[in-house]
């Protein structure tokens, strides 16, 4: 979901967003202004990833958001509805690598500011959890 021009690549195909659903606009705007007056990193955020996870089995494998259309030190801005579940957090490089959870409870909101793609993977691990998560990860995707 997010503004027309903000297309991306990922895992080889190229997706276009849907237009912003107007609850989604109003959380990306709260988001971002309780961000500036944090004096947290901010960005203009013109996209939204919407994830559904039914329930604990469903997951996410190690990752880091780097795509090139996020720029050299992306902001990611997650906000977790539903079920509190950990994200699993560990170092790019190391040995041993240094990894730990963040639980992600309703309505928090987790920043992952510039430098954290570059440094850390995070994973979604299946969890004896019950009930529905839906995670909206906001992002500045980068045009032209």
């Amino acid at each position: 979901m997010g503004d027309s021009e903000a297309g991306y690549r990922y895992s080889g195909q190229t997706f276009q967003p849907q237009p912003w659903h107007s609850l989604v606009l109003k959380l990306r705007d709260r988001v971002e202004d309780v961000l500036r007056r944090s004096d947290l990193p901010c960005a203009d955020f013109n996209s939204a990833l919407l994830n559904r996870y039914a329930n604990g089995e469903q997951r996410m494998g190690w990752h880091s958001d780097d795509e090139p259309e996020l720029g050299s030190r992306p902001i990611v801005a997650s906000v977790s509805l539903g079920s509190e579940r950990p994200l699993r957090f560990r170092e790019k490089t190391g040995t041993p690598r240094h990894a730990f959870n963040v639980w992600l409870p309703h309505g928090s909101l987790l920043l992952m500011g510039p430098g954290a793609q570059q440094h850390w993977q995070h994973a979604l691990a299946p969890r004896a959890i019950e009930g529905s998560r839906l995670n909206l990860t906001f992002r500045r995707i980068v045009i032209g």
